[in-house]
């Protein structure tokens, strides 16, 4: 909670050094106080968990419990949004795969998105607000630290207890060597250094998708991923039965912006959507989303606001195509094995798209992703609108689109 209040000072004196104006710098600063009010609740009602110390003894025993027949007892401190949670458990999925087996807890931000999306991966035992992470992982066997790269917290390793599954030491190992062959610099700086790491791993032949993996020399066992779904939406919006894509323009809710959208989205899929409907108008646009979507007027159904998350992957599941700003939600679709078209602009593609994939690159500049800590908030260029998503033309969107839908004499709906 801290080092979140000391982020947000540091950018808001960014935001004073851009533009001189004190009154833009405090202005930022408050709207991400307001932003992050419901977490600091959230994480100071959390601390009971440490401070009451029948509390520590029932974690103590849950944990013992938690190595039963002889398994390892781990502790995930994980970062990130709903796609880095997703990545972080297609690893941890094939990490126990490959190794003697383990059971984990996850200490993160955003405990209830966490379970969301790691619930069924083999070895879950529970998610947690990553304010009780200091006081607990030392009673783990082994603290892996999982955000763009694999850390191994050697201080908090019972190394006596992770010599008893060789596999896993291997693994382990591999992940420290790595790190101390060129990593250090971007451990220590993340994620202010992500792109740079990025550069490294697509040039070893890698991605967002299987980096982790590489590091601990473990094979990547595929994007499928079982999701705590919910399809109800399907019969309480009349979706049921019908073909249909779904369309998503906004972003993170761990980020906020003050301006009218982040630089990562695309601002024309309203021409998109009309150019779909003009071509393929037996195909419903449902759009979904949040509190950082912007209403698209072409669609035939709007969700913004009136689903939750369980839902929207329940509708992900059965959407025919999904089309998108680089986000979690293409990570959602992928782990049902559907199709995404995204428009990429500041995130690199070759790093974070899928092969399966429509990925649109911008036709001028791009790929600015943390080159300094606004980068979600302005164009790093001064430009008032970011060049890499604006000059995205709305009909070569659509003509990728339409080229990527099923023949129109397809029949029924692929579940």
């Amino acid at each position: 909670m801290i080092r979140r209040f000391s982020r947000l000072l540091h950018r808001s004196m960014l935001v004073y050094d851009e533009t001189g104006s004190i009154q833009a710098a405090v202005r930022y600063f408050v709207a991400g106080v307001r932003s992050k009010l419901g977490d600091v609740g959230r994480h100071l009602l959390s601390l009971r968990h440490v401070l009451l110390p029948w509390r520590l003894a029932a974690q103590a025993r849950r944990i013992e419990y938690m190595r039963t027949d002889g398994q390892l007892a781990v502790a995930v401190m994980a970062s990130g949004g709903l796609g880095d949670f997703i990545v972080i458990g297609r690893f941890l999925r094939d990490l126990n795969k490959s190794t003697e087996g383990f059971t984990f807890d996850v200490f993160c931000a955003s405990p209830a998105v966490a379970q969301l999306a790691l619930s069924k991966v083999p070895g879950f035992a529970g998610a947690f607000p990553d304010t009780v992470g200091h006081f607990a992982t030392r009673a783990y066997d082994l603290t892996l630290q999982i955000h763009q790269m694999v850390v191994v917290h050697h201080e908090a390793t019972r190394w006596k207890r992770v010599r008893q599954s060789p596999r896993m030491l291997a693994a382990i190992q591999r992940a420290m060597r790595t790190r101390s062959l060129g990593l250090e610099p971007y451990v220590l700086n993340h994620p202010r250094l992500d792109n740079g790491l990025a550069r490294k791993a697509v040039f070893s032949n890698r991605s967002r998708r299987d980096y982790l993996h590489h590091m601990t020399g473990i094979p990547y066992g595929g994007d499928l991923l079982p999701l705590e779904g919910d399809d109800s939406a399907l019969a309480r919006f009349g979706l049921e039965g019908k073909r249909f894509i779904t369309v998503h323009n906004g972003f993170d809710t761990n980020f906020f912006v003050t301006g009218q959208r982040a630089t990562k989205c695309y601002p024309y899929f309203d021409e998109v959507v009309a150019s779909l409907k003009a071509a393929r108008p037996e195909i419903l646009v449902v759009q979904i989303g949040t509190t950082t979507s912007e209403p698209i007027a072409t669609a035939d159904v709007n969700l913004i606001g009136r689903t939750s998350l369980r839902e929207v992957i329940g509708l992900l599941r059965h959407a025919e195509l999904h089309l998108d700003n680089e986000g979690g939600l293409v990570h959602v679709a992928a782990c049902h094995g559907r199709r995404s078209l995204v428009v990429f602009g500041p995130t690199p593609s070759d790093y974070f798209g899928y092969p399966g994939n429509i990925n649109m690159d911008p036709r001028l500049c791009g790929g600015c992703w943390w080159i300094d800590e606004l980068w979600m908030d302005r164009c790093p260029r001064g430009l008032k609108q970011p060049e890499c998503t604006y000059t995205q033309p709305p009909t070569d969107v659509a003509a990728a689109a339409l080229q990527a839908l099923p023949a129109r004499e397809a029949q029924g709906h692929v579940g």
